[in-house]
Protein backbone atom coordinates (compact mmCIF):
# COMPACT_ATOMS: atom_id res chain seq x y z
CA UNK A 1 0.00 0.00 0.00
CA UNK A 2 1.60 3.28 -1.50
CA UNK A 3 0.88 6.39 0.73
CA UNK A 4 2.90 9.53 2.90
CA UNK A 5 6.26 8.47 4.25
CA UNK A 6 5.26 9.16 7.74
CA UNK A 7 2.60 8.60 10.16
CA UNK A 8 1.78 11.73 11.02
CA UNK A 9 1.58 12.89 7.48
CA UNK A 10 -1.26 9.88 6.86
CA UNK A 11 -3.04 11.04 9.66
CA UNK A 12 -3.02 14.87 8.44
CA UNK A 13 -4.07 13.09 4.99
CA UNK A 14 -7.59 12.01 6.64
CA UNK A 15 -7.40 15.28 9.11
CA UNK A 16 -8.12 17.78 6.03
CA UNK A 17 -11.00 16.09 4.73
CA UNK A 18 -12.40 13.99 7.62
CA UNK A 19 -11.40 15.68 10.43
CA UNK A 20 -14.22 14.26 12.69
CA UNK A 21 -13.48 11.02 11.84
CA UNK A 22 -13.25 8.51 14.87
CA UNK A 23 -9.47 7.41 15.00
CA UNK A 24 -9.33 5.81 18.30
CA UNK A 25 -12.41 4.26 20.29
CA UNK A 26 -11.26 2.76 23.45
CA UNK A 27 -14.46 2.65 25.95
CA UNK A 28 -15.83 6.05 26.39
CA UNK A 29 -13.21 8.03 24.58
CA UNK A 30 -13.16 8.82 21.38
CA UNK A 31 -10.07 10.50 19.62
CA UNK A 32 -11.05 11.71 15.95
CA UNK A 33 -8.22 12.51 13.51
CA UNK A 34 -7.75 15.85 14.01
CA UNK A 35 -7.94 15.90 18.00
CA UNK A 36 -5.51 12.77 17.78
CA UNK A 37 -3.18 14.85 15.43
CA UNK A 38 -3.05 18.02 17.88
CA UNK A 39 -2.49 15.86 20.75
CA UNK A 40 0.42 14.42 19.43
CA UNK A 41 2.08 17.64 18.20
CA UNK A 42 1.55 19.13 21.10
CA UNK A 43 3.17 16.23 22.62
CA UNK A 44 6.04 16.04 20.65
CA UNK A 45 7.48 19.62 21.13
CA UNK A 46 8.02 18.65 24.40
CA UNK A 47 9.71 15.01 23.44
CA UNK A 48 12.90 14.17 23.64
CA UNK A 49 15.53 11.60 24.64
CA UNK A 50 14.72 8.08 24.86
CA UNK A 51 11.06 8.21 26.13
CA UNK A 52 9.18 5.58 27.86
CA UNK A 53 5.64 4.72 28.36
CA UNK A 54 2.92 2.52 29.83
CA UNK A 55 -0.25 1.14 27.52
CA UNK A 56 -3.22 1.90 29.84
CA UNK A 57 -5.36 3.10 27.07
CA UNK A 58 -5.23 2.45 23.12
CA UNK A 59 -5.73 6.13 23.01
CA UNK A 60 -3.18 7.41 24.90
CA UNK A 61 -0.65 5.07 23.37
CA UNK A 62 -2.09 6.01 19.57
CA UNK A 63 -1.27 9.82 20.67
CA UNK A 64 2.10 8.95 22.70
CA UNK A 65 3.35 7.18 19.56
CA UNK A 66 2.10 9.58 16.94
CA UNK A 67 4.41 12.02 19.14
CA UNK A 68 7.34 9.93 18.85
CA UNK A 69 7.24 9.93 15.56
CA UNK A 70 6.73 13.23 14.99
CA UNK A 71 9.56 14.05 17.44
CA UNK A 72 11.78 11.05 15.93
CA UNK A 73 12.56 10.09 19.14
CA UNK A 74 12.30 5.70 20.62
CA UNK A 75 9.55 5.20 22.46
CA UNK A 76 9.15 2.10 24.72
CA UNK A 77 5.67 0.69 25.01
CA UNK A 78 4.96 -1.17 28.19
CA UNK A 79 2.68 -3.44 29.63
CA UNK A 80 0.67 -2.16 31.95
CA UNK A 81 -0.29 -5.56 34.18
CA UNK A 82 3.38 -5.79 34.47
CA UNK A 83 5.66 -5.73 38.03
CA UNK A 84 7.28 -2.57 39.08
CA UNK A 85 10.65 -5.15 38.23
CA UNK A 86 9.92 -5.77 35.29
CA UNK A 87 9.09 -2.18 34.11
CA UNK A 88 12.32 -0.76 35.27
CA UNK A 89 14.50 -3.79 33.93
CA UNK A 90 12.84 -2.94 30.35
CA UNK A 91 13.35 1.15 30.70
CA UNK A 92 17.10 -0.03 32.11
CA UNK A 93 17.88 -1.93 28.75
CA UNK A 94 15.75 0.43 27.01
CA UNK A 95 17.74 3.28 28.73
CA UNK A 96 14.67 5.19 28.69
CA UNK A 97 15.47 8.82 30.04
CA UNK A 98 11.45 10.05 29.86
CA UNK A 99 7.99 9.18 31.08
CA UNK A 100 5.01 9.75 29.41
CA UNK A 101 1.97 9.55 31.56
CA UNK A 102 -1.85 10.18 31.38
CA UNK A 103 -4.22 10.86 33.93
CA UNK A 104 -7.06 10.51 30.89
CA UNK A 105 -7.15 14.10 30.42
CA UNK A 106 -3.71 15.01 29.04
CA UNK A 107 -0.14 13.48 28.56
CA UNK A 108 2.72 14.65 30.42
CA UNK A 109 6.53 13.89 30.12
CA UNK A 110 8.42 13.54 33.43
CA UNK A 111 12.63 12.52 33.29
CA UNK A 112 13.59 9.30 34.65
CA UNK A 113 17.20 9.51 36.86
CA UNK A 114 19.15 7.99 38.80
CA UNK A 115 17.64 9.29 41.61
CA UNK A 116 13.84 9.03 40.82
CA UNK A 117 12.01 8.06 37.89
CA UNK A 118 9.38 10.86 38.19
CA UNK A 119 10.36 14.71 38.27
CA UNK A 120 8.53 17.68 37.27
CA UNK A 121 7.04 17.25 34.26
CA UNK A 122 7.02 20.14 31.23
CA UNK A 123 4.97 22.76 30.96
CA UNK A 124 3.04 23.51 28.21
CA UNK A 125 2.67 19.80 26.84
CA UNK A 126 -0.53 19.11 26.63
CA UNK A 127 -2.14 21.02 29.14
CA UNK A 128 0.78 19.97 31.54
CA UNK A 129 1.62 22.48 34.24
CA UNK A 130 5.26 21.73 35.02
CA UNK A 131 3.47 19.21 38.20
CA UNK A 132 5.08 15.44 39.01
CA UNK A 133 4.09 12.77 36.31
CA UNK A 134 3.17 10.81 38.95
CA UNK A 135 4.90 7.71 40.82
CA UNK A 136 6.39 5.13 38.42
CA UNK A 137 8.75 2.87 40.43
CA UNK A 138 12.47 2.41 41.27
CA UNK A 139 14.94 3.96 39.16
CA UNK A 140 16.86 3.48 35.52
CA UNK A 141 20.54 3.06 36.33
CA UNK A 142 22.32 2.54 33.30
CA UNK A 143 24.54 0.05 32.60
CA UNK A 144 27.60 1.62 31.62
CA UNK A 145 27.79 4.21 34.07
CA UNK A 146 26.85 7.05 31.22
CA UNK A 147 23.32 9.29 31.35
CA UNK A 148 20.23 6.54 31.14
CA UNK A 149 19.67 8.79 27.76
CA UNK A 150 22.45 7.18 26.41
CA UNK A 151 21.56 5.96 22.64
CA UNK A 152 23.22 2.72 22.98
CA UNK A 153 24.57 2.40 19.63
CA UNK A 154 23.80 3.98 16.36
CA UNK A 155 20.69 3.67 14.41
CA UNK A 156 17.34 5.53 13.78
CA UNK A 157 14.87 6.18 16.41
CA UNK A 158 12.14 3.57 16.38
CA UNK A 159 9.14 1.55 18.55
CA UNK A 160 10.71 -0.23 21.32
CA UNK A 161 8.67 -3.39 22.67
CA UNK A 162 9.95 -5.84 25.67
CA UNK A 163 9.92 -9.58 24.01
CA UNK A 164 10.83 -12.57 25.28
CA UNK A 165 14.01 -13.60 22.74
CA UNK A 166 14.39 -17.27 21.44
CA UNK A 167 17.15 -17.36 24.52
CA UNK A 168 14.25 -17.72 27.00
CA UNK A 169 14.89 -13.94 28.66
CA UNK A 170 13.23 -10.79 27.90
CA UNK A 171 14.94 -8.34 25.90
CA UNK A 172 13.89 -5.08 24.38
CA UNK A 173 13.66 -4.37 20.90
CA UNK A 174 13.67 -1.30 18.88
CA UNK A 175 11.93 -0.82 15.07
CA UNK A 176 12.73 2.12 13.37
CA UNK A 177 9.90 4.21 12.83
CA UNK A 178 10.27 3.80 9.23
CA UNK A 179 9.88 0.33 9.08
CA UNK A 180 7.08 -0.24 11.65
CA UNK A 181 5.05 2.49 9.30
CA UNK A 182 5.66 0.35 5.61
CA UNK A 183 5.19 -3.01 8.03
CA UNK A 184 1.49 -1.23 9.14
CA UNK A 185 0.95 -0.52 5.44
CA UNK A 186 1.66 -3.97 3.95
CA UNK A 187 -0.49 -5.22 6.55
CA UNK A 188 -3.26 -2.96 5.64
CA UNK A 189 -3.15 -4.08 2.51
CA UNK A 190 -3.30 -7.97 3.39
CA UNK A 191 -6.22 -7.11 5.09
CA UNK A 192 -7.66 -4.82 2.13
CA UNK A 193 -8.87 -2.09 4.33
CA UNK A 194 -10.25 0.52 2.75
CA UNK A 195 -10.75 4.49 4.27
CA UNK A 196 -13.21 4.60 6.94
CA UNK A 197 -13.48 0.58 7.76
CA UNK A 198 -13.53 -0.44 11.22
CA UNK A 199 -11.35 -2.83 13.10
CA UNK A 200 -11.52 -4.09 16.42
CA UNK A 201 -9.04 -5.65 18.73
CA UNK A 202 -9.48 -7.61 22.38
CA UNK A 203 -5.66 -7.54 23.34
CA UNK A 204 -3.81 -5.24 25.05
CA UNK A 205 -2.03 -2.16 23.05
CA UNK A 206 1.53 -3.01 24.23
CA UNK A 207 0.84 -6.12 22.38
CA UNK A 208 2.81 -5.26 18.66
CA UNK A 209 -0.39 -7.68 17.49
CA UNK A 210 -2.53 -4.46 18.73
CA UNK A 211 -0.18 -1.32 18.20
CA UNK A 212 0.83 -2.74 14.98
CA UNK A 213 -1.17 -4.80 13.90
CA UNK A 214 -3.82 -3.06 14.83
CA UNK A 215 -3.58 0.65 16.02
CA UNK A 216 -1.05 1.60 13.64
CA UNK A 217 -2.35 -0.23 10.99
CA UNK A 218 -5.33 0.81 11.08
CA UNK A 219 -4.36 4.72 10.91
CA UNK A 220 -2.11 4.38 7.99
CA UNK A 221 -5.43 3.12 6.15
CA UNK A 222 -7.45 5.96 7.58
CA UNK A 223 -9.96 3.46 9.12
CA UNK A 224 -11.16 3.60 13.13
CA UNK A 225 -9.60 1.39 15.59
CA UNK A 226 -11.96 0.11 18.33
CA UNK A 227 -10.06 -1.47 21.55
CA UNK A 228 -11.69 -4.11 23.04
CA UNK A 229 -9.32 -5.34 25.59
CA UNK A 230 -10.82 -3.92 28.93
CA UNK A 231 -13.42 -6.02 28.66
CA UNK A 232 -13.44 -9.04 25.52
CA UNK A 233 -15.97 -10.68 26.26
CA UNK A 234 -18.78 -12.26 23.62
CA UNK A 235 -21.59 -9.67 24.76
CA UNK A 236 -18.77 -6.35 24.51
CA UNK A 237 -17.60 -7.93 21.54
CA UNK A 238 -21.23 -8.56 20.05
CA UNK A 239 -22.13 -4.59 20.63
CA UNK A 240 -18.97 -3.63 18.99
CA UNK A 241 -19.27 -5.49 15.52
CA UNK A 242 -23.00 -4.08 15.65
CA UNK A 243 -22.32 -0.89 17.12
CA UNK A 244 -19.36 0.05 15.25
CA UNK A 245 -20.29 -2.12 12.03
CA UNK A 246 -16.59 -3.99 12.61
CA UNK A 247 -14.77 -5.13 9.58
CA UNK A 248 -12.20 -7.08 10.82
CA UNK A 249 -11.85 -8.63 14.17
CA UNK A 250 -8.50 -9.03 15.69
CA UNK A 251 -8.35 -11.44 18.56
CA UNK A 252 -6.32 -14.27 19.70
CA UNK A 253 -8.00 -18.42 19.88
CA UNK A 254 -8.79 -18.58 23.54
CA UNK A 255 -11.40 -15.87 22.82
CA UNK A 256 -12.29 -17.23 19.71
CA UNK A 257 -12.65 -20.70 21.74
CA UNK A 258 -15.26 -18.82 24.24
CA UNK A 259 -16.98 -16.91 21.42
CA UNK A 260 -17.85 -19.84 19.81
CA UNK A 261 -19.27 -21.76 23.25
CA UNK A 262 -20.62 -18.32 24.33
CA UNK A 263 -22.13 -17.40 20.57
CA UNK A 264 -22.06 -13.90 18.39
CA UNK A 265 -25.38 -12.88 18.13
CA UNK A 266 -25.07 -10.05 15.62
CA UNK A 267 -26.85 -8.41 12.97
CA UNK A 268 -23.48 -7.25 11.17
CA UNK A 269 -20.54 -9.38 10.30
CA UNK A 270 -17.39 -8.95 10.07
CA UNK A 271 -15.68 -9.54 6.59
CA UNK A 272 -13.10 -11.25 8.33
CA UNK A 273 -12.12 -12.31 11.32
CA UNK A 274 -8.25 -12.82 12.65
CA UNK A 275 -6.65 -15.24 15.00
CA UNK A 276 -2.79 -14.93 16.47
CA UNK A 277 -0.61 -14.98 19.24
CA UNK A 278 -0.80 -19.32 18.92
CA UNK A 279 -2.11 -21.63 16.82
CA UNK A 280 -6.03 -22.44 16.28
CA UNK A 281 -6.50 -25.50 17.10
CA UNK A 282 -8.67 -27.67 13.93
CA UNK A 283 -11.39 -28.52 16.73
CA UNK A 284 -11.45 -24.43 17.43
CA UNK A 285 -11.58 -23.69 14.17
CA UNK A 286 -14.62 -26.50 13.22
CA UNK A 287 -16.82 -25.17 15.91
CA UNK A 288 -16.32 -21.58 15.20
CA UNK A 289 -17.94 -22.10 11.47
CA UNK A 290 -20.60 -24.08 13.33
CA UNK A 291 -21.11 -21.50 16.01
CA UNK A 292 -20.23 -18.13 14.39
CA UNK A 293 -19.78 -18.66 10.67
CA UNK A 294 -17.62 -15.74 10.19
CA UNK A 295 -14.40 -16.16 7.82
CA UNK A 296 -11.34 -16.80 9.84
CA UNK A 297 -7.53 -16.81 9.00
CA UNK A 298 -4.63 -16.73 10.87
CA UNK A 299 -1.56 -14.60 11.30
CA UNK A 300 1.89 -14.60 12.56
CA UNK A 301 4.30 -12.02 13.37
CA UNK A 302 6.87 -11.30 15.57
CA UNK A 303 7.83 -8.12 18.22
CA UNK A 304 11.00 -7.70 16.63
CA UNK A 305 9.91 -7.93 12.81
CA UNK A 306 6.37 -7.05 13.10
CA UNK A 307 3.42 -8.37 11.23
CA UNK A 308 5.05 -11.33 8.46
CA UNK A 309 1.97 -13.15 7.32
CA UNK A 310 -1.53 -12.96 6.92
CA UNK A 311 -4.06 -16.11 5.32
CA UNK A 312 -7.49 -14.87 3.74
CA UNK A 313 -8.23 -17.95 2.37
CA UNK A 314 -8.86 -20.01 5.61
CA UNK A 315 -6.40 -22.28 4.56
CA UNK A 316 -6.54 -24.71 7.71
CA UNK A 317 -3.18 -24.98 9.73
CA UNK A 318 -1.96 -22.23 7.61
CA UNK A 319 -0.83 -18.44 8.88
CA UNK A 320 -0.43 -17.82 5.29
CA UNK A 321 1.57 -15.83 3.04
CA UNK A 322 4.41 -13.00 3.48
CA UNK A 323 3.12 -9.81 3.39
CA UNK A 324 4.62 -7.07 1.04
CA UNK A 325 8.22 -6.59 2.20
CA UNK A 326 8.93 -9.40 4.01
CA UNK A 327 10.96 -12.91 3.19
CA UNK A 328 10.32 -15.80 4.42
CA UNK A 329 12.05 -18.94 4.38
CA UNK A 330 12.25 -22.48 6.39
CA UNK A 331 16.00 -23.91 6.87
CA UNK A 332 16.33 -26.95 5.54
CA UNK A 333 13.68 -25.97 2.96
CA UNK A 334 10.87 -26.83 2.61
CA UNK A 335 10.73 -27.73 6.08
CA UNK A 336 10.08 -28.93 8.77
CA UNK A 337 12.78 -26.82 9.86
CA UNK A 338 13.91 -22.89 11.48
CA UNK A 339 11.84 -20.21 10.00
CA UNK A 340 14.24 -17.59 9.16
CA UNK A 341 12.83 -13.82 8.16
CA UNK A 342 14.16 -10.92 6.18
CA UNK A 343 12.27 -7.62 6.10
CA UNK A 344 12.59 -4.18 4.14
CA UNK A 345 14.05 -1.25 5.11
CA UNK A 346 16.19 -0.68 8.40
CA UNK A 347 17.41 -3.49 10.95
CA UNK A 348 15.65 -3.85 14.15
CA UNK A 349 17.76 -3.06 17.46
CA UNK A 350 18.42 -5.17 20.16
CA UNK A 351 18.97 -4.02 23.74
CA UNK A 352 20.67 -7.18 25.30
CA UNK A 353 18.96 -8.94 27.62
CA UNK A 354 19.80 -11.40 30.57
CA UNK A 355 20.36 -11.82 34.38
CA UNK A 356 21.01 -8.78 35.53
CA UNK A 357 24.11 -9.64 37.02
CA UNK A 358 25.01 -11.14 33.56
CA UNK A 359 24.15 -7.38 31.26
CA UNK A 360 26.89 -5.54 32.77
CA UNK A 361 28.58 -3.85 29.42
CA UNK A 362 26.67 -4.72 26.95
CA UNK A 363 25.66 -2.29 24.09
CA UNK A 364 22.63 -2.70 21.97
CA UNK A 365 23.24 -4.15 18.58
CA UNK A 366 21.36 -4.75 15.07
CA UNK A 367 19.45 -7.66 14.91
CA UNK A 368 22.11 -8.94 12.26
CA UNK A 369 22.25 -9.05 8.55
CA UNK A 370 20.32 -11.65 6.28
CA UNK A 371 17.66 -13.79 7.01
CA UNK A 372 16.99 -14.01 11.00
CA UNK A 373 15.98 -16.82 13.20
CA UNK A 374 12.54 -16.36 14.41
CA UNK A 375 12.20 -18.79 16.87
CA UNK A 376 9.87 -21.04 15.27
CA UNK A 377 9.78 -24.01 13.85
CA UNK A 378 7.39 -24.58 10.58
CA UNK A 379 7.46 -25.55 6.63
CA UNK A 380 6.55 -24.04 3.88
CA UNK A 381 4.19 -25.59 1.40
CA UNK A 382 3.63 -25.91 -2.45
CA UNK A 383 1.69 -22.51 -2.21
CA UNK A 384 4.10 -20.24 -0.24
CA UNK A 385 2.08 -20.89 2.56
CA UNK A 386 3.57 -20.97 6.01
CA UNK A 387 2.66 -23.70 8.44
CA UNK A 388 4.06 -23.26 11.88
CA UNK A 389 5.09 -26.37 13.98
CA UNK A 390 6.21 -25.56 17.47
CA UNK A 391 8.39 -23.44 18.80
CA UNK A 392 12.25 -24.09 19.89
CA UNK A 393 13.60 -22.72 23.43
CA UNK A 394 11.92 -22.72 26.66
CA UNK A 395 9.32 -19.70 25.69
CA UNK A 396 5.75 -20.68 26.77
CA UNK A 397 2.64 -19.56 25.23
CA UNK A 398 -0.20 -18.33 27.62
CA UNK A 399 -3.08 -16.63 25.54
CA UNK A 400 -1.31 -15.19 23.73
CA UNK A 401 1.06 -13.67 26.02
CA UNK A 402 5.02 -14.88 25.83
CA UNK A 403 6.26 -16.16 29.10
CA UNK A 404 10.03 -17.23 29.35
CA UNK A 405 10.32 -20.05 31.75
CA UNK A 406 14.00 -18.95 32.68
CA UNK A 407 12.47 -15.48 33.75
CA UNK A 408 10.07 -17.80 35.80
CA UNK A 409 12.46 -19.88 37.04
CA UNK A 410 15.08 -17.03 38.26
CA UNK A 411 12.20 -15.17 40.44
CA UNK A 412 11.00 -18.61 42.10
CA UNK A 413 14.70 -19.03 42.86
CA UNK A 414 14.90 -15.95 44.35
CA UNK A 415 12.59 -17.38 47.33
CA UNK A 416 14.39 -18.75 49.77
CA UNK A 417 12.46 -21.86 50.29
CA UNK A 418 13.40 -22.29 46.72
CA UNK A 419 16.59 -24.31 45.90
CA UNK A 420 15.82 -25.28 42.64
CA UNK A 421 13.42 -25.51 39.95
CA UNK A 422 12.02 -25.69 36.38
CA UNK A 423 8.83 -24.00 34.28
CA UNK A 424 6.89 -25.82 31.69
CA UNK A 425 3.70 -25.16 29.74
CA UNK A 426 1.21 -27.80 30.06
CA UNK A 427 -2.33 -28.02 28.82
CA UNK A 428 -4.79 -25.75 31.17
CA UNK A 429 -8.06 -26.91 32.16
CA UNK A 430 -9.65 -24.39 29.31
CA UNK A 431 -7.61 -26.12 26.66
CA UNK A 432 -4.69 -23.55 26.48
CA UNK A 433 -1.26 -23.45 27.93
CA UNK A 434 -0.25 -23.00 31.54
CA UNK A 435 2.57 -22.47 33.44
CA UNK A 436 3.52 -25.15 35.71
CA UNK A 437 6.44 -25.12 38.04
CA UNK A 438 8.84 -27.81 39.79
CA UNK A 439 10.81 -27.26 42.73
CA UNK A 440 13.38 -28.70 44.69
CA UNK A 441 12.69 -27.23 48.42
CA UNK A 442 15.36 -26.37 51.31
CA UNK A 443 12.28 -27.45 54.05
CA UNK A 444 8.46 -26.74 53.47
CA UNK A 445 7.22 -24.68 50.88
CA UNK A 446 4.97 -21.97 52.17
CA UNK A 447 2.52 -21.48 49.25
CA UNK A 448 0.95 -18.52 49.96
CA UNK A 449 3.82 -16.64 50.78
CA UNK A 450 5.89 -17.98 47.48
CA UNK A 451 2.52 -16.57 45.39
CA UNK A 452 2.69 -13.17 47.31
CA UNK A 453 6.67 -13.25 46.36
CA UNK A 454 6.10 -13.90 43.14
CA UNK A 455 3.24 -11.66 42.48
CA UNK A 456 5.46 -8.91 43.63
CA UNK A 457 8.14 -9.54 40.74
CA UNK A 458 6.22 -11.01 37.85
CA UNK A 459 2.98 -10.19 35.62
CA UNK A 460 -0.04 -12.33 36.69
CA UNK A 461 -0.19 -14.32 33.50
CA UNK A 462 3.65 -15.34 34.42
CA UNK A 463 2.81 -16.70 38.20
CA UNK A 464 2.65 -20.47 37.80
CA UNK A 465 -0.73 -21.85 37.88
CA UNK A 466 0.28 -24.78 39.95
CA UNK A 467 3.93 -25.47 41.82
CA UNK A 468 4.77 -28.86 42.30
CA UNK A 469 7.15 -29.47 45.03
CA UNK A 470 9.62 -32.54 44.17
CA UNK A 471 12.45 -34.04 45.80
CA UNK A 472 14.44 -34.00 43.02
CA UNK A 473 13.82 -32.77 39.50
CA UNK A 474 14.89 -35.46 36.55
CA UNK A 475 18.25 -34.73 34.74
CA UNK A 476 20.44 -36.73 32.19
CA UNK A 477 23.67 -38.26 32.95
CA UNK A 478 25.54 -34.77 31.52
CA UNK A 479 23.11 -32.81 34.30
CA UNK A 480 20.33 -31.30 31.58
CA UNK A 481 17.04 -30.95 32.74
CA UNK A 482 14.64 -33.76 31.30
CA UNK A 483 11.51 -31.17 30.92
CA UNK A 484 10.16 -34.14 28.71
CA UNK A 485 10.05 -35.88 32.00
CA UNK A 486 8.15 -33.63 33.79
CA UNK A 487 5.48 -33.28 31.40
CA UNK A 488 5.10 -36.86 30.77
CA UNK A 489 4.09 -37.31 34.57
CA UNK A 490 1.83 -34.15 34.26
CA UNK A 491 -0.24 -36.04 31.54
CA UNK A 492 0.12 -39.25 33.52
CA UNK A 493 -0.89 -37.63 36.96
CA UNK A 494 2.16 -38.45 38.53
CA UNK A 495 2.35 -34.89 39.41
CA UNK A 496 -0.74 -33.40 41.83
Amino acid sequence: MSGPPTLAAALAEVAGPHPHRPAVVAGDRTLTYAELLRRAERLAAGLTGRAATVARCAADVAVTVVAATIADVPLLVGDARAADDERDRARSLFRADRLVTGDGDRLTVGRLTVEALTVAGSAGLDGADGSAAGAAGRPVVPRDGGPPGHPGGDGPAGLGLSTSGSEGWPKCVERPWSAVTANARAFAAALELSHGEVVACTTPPHHSYALCGGILTTLVAGGTYVALDQRPGPRTVADAVDGHRVAVLLSVPLLYRWFSTAGLATRHRPRLCVSAGAPLPPEDRRRWAEAVGWRIGEHYGTSEHGMLTLDTESVAGSVGRPVAGVTLTVDPAPGPGDVLVACAGPPTRVHPAGPPADRAGDASRPAGDGPQPTGDVGRLDADGRLHLLGRRGGTLNVAGNKVPAAEVEDALRAFPAVRDCAVVGAPGPDGGQEVVAFAETVGELDHRALYAFLHGRLAAYKVPARVVVVDRLPRNVNGKLLRSELLRGLAAGTWR
